[in-house]
């Protein structure tokens, strides 16, 4: 049965140069290396991997523009990037996608994998912008394993969070279908921040705290919504009652004059009898009697003397005292009968107020239900107002007799009427009340919603509190637990900042021994034993030496994305060409690096690499190496397998010299082009630097010391031979080839026995 393969997909759409690439790769490992030149969209395809890392919050210019819209494609408004790993038995072990859109920061999703990016990004931000110090700000510890057995712990851990989070999911779900179906249609409900209080885990954190003991059910909150809402637009206000207003001081008047005792007029008694029965149409007349006529005002005949005498006798009358004070007492009774009428009417208006009150708050305005309106016990003040007007009744009868009104009855009416006003002036209050909540029914409108949701609330903790105190429970058991095994696992603890400077320190010794190194202490790089100030190292390292510290420093600062050892598994390192400006002995040093790293990071167990690069001697390096086991080259804004051929002739050229030593075959014109290729690689990795002294050097170095041999390769080394020589034959390539390829199995034997395998 073949091996299975580990399944890698990359889409990308609208990142930058690349505008559409849908790539499955098939490889046994997650070590990749890519072929690229520049402009193709590697370097994008790092930042997207780099945006993983969260290193800070992105957020919007002064103009609203994202740091990421530079990673879209020009003249397009949205990219994707998309990356899924399968492994090989088929179970997804990361999945992620990033979408970005203009003027918009994206949501960057959580990752399995720690992807660690190394590119001009880290470089502009870690060193150029530190002028090449590196931060000592590091703080914290890594989490080591100790020597102890926390299998148990950690299976009881995983049933703990297991039951919790079933536990949690269907109380979250039954919350969720409650809300779904009980107030969530109502309209603009989810505005507000009471509905918000509805989430499941803020109703997990209340469970505990007082209930809002809202009187009304949930049903009886939906009946008043649904009231609310049936409001006519143009309903009339309820009109106010009007207030009580007796005239104490006239009361008082009448109380003085009653007591007085007035004369009695001189005419006969059945003639003022007469004129009592008929003051008001004998005064009318005789005010509408011209002066000095003679005619009847009413029926305009001529009055004769016996009916100008008896006129004389009524302008007699009136004038008198006892006319006019019984005129006047007929006044105060009509004012007292005219108040108690009134007292009446009001009565009559407040019963009507009350009714249509009654009527607003049981169809529309439900948060009024429980208030009531006074009815107006009016009886008690008219009672003391008939009294007086008994009193003047009784003085009519007799002006001459002095009635006594007792001041118990007017202070019984001044009380009476207070209460009553009062009574009315609360009538008027809740009146002006409902008619605003009328005016602004929104307002009703939303404090039952709010109502609804406090109901609600209040509901939801009662149902689900035996299952929430559960969930507590568990939790509190996963946290003791936890912080238990977490106290197990802190027995050993590496200092974060120690190991990245280990780890700095090592990787500068690959490349320069004790040239250039870390001082633990300071932070700063030293020079030849001699610690550099600050900012000094940007004015001392070449180019070249420059990015060989960034790499160092991108290497150490693996340490700063793990929080434990277990988090070294799950490492991915992203490489975007760390070469740049480097000799070319120090392109060796950079894959001696990367083909050591877990050595060098000590708790790597399997290496995950994606390197990207457009230098064809360091891919050639990478693939012969076996750094990286899948070549892919991007291009085009596509991704294809990658020649080997291309970048890896030295084995190719190999293979041919090795078939004619050994396998009989017979030279042809490319072989003096394959042995001028060997020597140059062997120079390459011997004396570093290529020219034709060093690589005569190093066949008289490296090759049997006689004449024919050191001529004639050499010669072949550079592609010809001297006009005065004899022709080479096939013999003379055998020999040759022979030669070089015992050279090469004393030196590097594996070479030879892998062309063996291959050939």
């Amino acid at each position: 049965m073949p091996e299975q393969k580990i399944k890698t997909e990359i889409n990308c759409r609208n990142i930058a140069p690349i505008s559409s690439l849908n790539k499955e790769i098939s490889s046994s490992s997650l070590k990749f290396g890519v072929f690229a030149n520049n402009g193709s969209g590697k370097t994008f395809i790092s930042r997207m991997f780099r945006l993983t890392e969260k290193s800070e919050e992105l957020e919007l210019d002064e103009e609203g523009n994202s740091p990421t819209d530079k990673l879209i494609t020009l003249g397009e408004k949205s990219g994707n990037f998309n990356f899924k790993i399968t492994d090989k038995q088929g179970s997804i072990s990361e999945q992620f996608d990033i979408s970005l859109n203009k003027q918009d920061t994206p949501t960057i999703p959580q990752t399995n994998y720690f992807f660690h990016v190394f590119n001009e990004d880290y470089v502009e931000d870690n060193l150029r912008s530190l002028d090449y110090d590196k931060d000592d700000e590091i703080d914290g510890f890594i989490l080591g394993k100790v020597n102890i057995d926390l299998s148990d712990d950690e299976e009881k851990l995983g049933k703990i969070e297991k039951e919790g989070k079933d536990l949690a999911t269907q109380i979250e779900s039954e919350i969720n279908t409650y809300i779904s179906d009980k107030i969530d249609d109502i309209q603009n409900i989810k505005r507000l921040n009471e509905y918000k209080e509805l989430d499941f885990q803020k109703i997990v954190k209340s469970v505990d705290k007082q209930s809002y003991e809202i009187e009304k059910s949930y049903n009886e909150l939906i009946e008043d919504y649904n009231k609310i809402k049936s409001v006519p637009e143009n309903l009339q206000d309820i009109g106010e009652v009007n207030t009580i207003e007796i005239d104490l001081e006239m009361l008082n008047v009448i109380k003085e004059s009653c007591a007085k005792e007035y004369s009695l007029s001189t005419l006969a008694e059945d003639f003022k009898e007469k004129i009592k029965s008929k003051q008001i149409f004998i005064e009318t007349g005789v005010s509408l009697m011209e002066n000095e006529s003679n005619d009847c005002p009413f029926c305009e005949q001529n009055l004769e003397n016996d009916a100008l005498n008896l006129i004389d006798n009524y302008n007699k009358y009136l004038n008198d005292v006892e006319s006019t004070t019984i005129k006047l007492f007929k006044d105060y009774k009509k004012s007292l009968e005219n108040s108690k009428n009134e007292i009446d009417t009001i009565n009559t208006s407040n019963v009507k107020k009350i009714n249509l009150f009654n009527a607003y708050k049981d169809k529309y305005i439900p948060s009024s239900a429980d208030i009531e309106l006074s009815n107006l016990s009016i009886t008690n003040l008219s009672s003391e107002l008939q009294k007086i007007i008994d009193k003047i009744d009784s003085k009519l009868k007799d002006i001459s007799q002095s009635i006594i009104i007792d001041e118990d009855i007017l202070e019984s009416i001044e009380k009476y009427e207070t209460i009553l006003n009062g009574e009315i002036e609360s009538n008027n209050k809740e009146i002006r009340k409902i008619n605003k909540k009328k005016n602004s029914i929104s307002d009703e409108n939303l404090s039952i919603r709010k109502l609804l949701c406090k109901r609600t609330l209040d509901d939801l903790i009662l149902e689900h509190k035996t299952n929430i105190k559960s969930l507590e429970e568990l939790r509190k058991d996963f946290t003791a637990l936890k912080a238990e095994i977490a106290k197990k696992k802190e027995q050993e603890k590496i200092s974060r900042k120690k190991k990245v400077a280990s780890t700095i320190k090592t990787v500068l010794n690959y490349f320069f021994a004790d040239k250039y190194t870390l001082d633990e202490e300071s932070f700063r790089l030293t020079f030849n034993a001699n610690i550099l100030e600050k900012k000094q190292a940007k004015d001392i390292l070449s180019a070249g030496e420059k990015n060989i510290v960034a790499f160092a420093y991108y290497i150490g600062d693996t340490h700063l994305k793990v929080e434990s050892e277990d988090d070294y598994k799950k490492l991915f390192f992203i490489i975007d060409d760390p070469i740049s400006s480097m000799d070319f002995s120090h392109v060796y040093t950079v894959c001696g690096v990367i083909r050591d790293i877990k050595k060098i990071l000590d708790k790597v167990d399997r290496e995950r690499l994606m390197i990207f690069t457009h230098n064809n001697d360091f891919m050639r390096i990478l693939s012969s190496n076996n750094i990286v086991d899948k070549k892919l080259l991007l291009s085009n804004g596509e991704l294809t397998d990658f020649n080997n051929n291309l970048t890896v002739p030295y084995i190719t050229h190999l293979f041919d010299i090795y078939k004619i030593a050994r396998k009989g075959e017979v030279p042809t014109h490319t072989t003096a082009n394959s042995i001028r290729h060997i020597i140059e690689t062997l120079t390459k990795f011997d004396k570093i630097e290529i020219h034709t002294e060093s690589i005569s050097e190093y066949i008289k170095t490296n090759i049997p010391n006689e004449t024919k041999s050191y001529t004639l390769i050499n010669d072949l080394s550079h592609g010809g031979w001297r006009t005065e020589q004899a022709p080479i034959t096939n013999d003379d390539y055998k020999e040759i080839c022979e030669l070089v390829v015992k050279h090469i199995e004393g030196k590097f034997k594996g070479q030879v026995a892998y062309c063996e395998n291959m050939c």
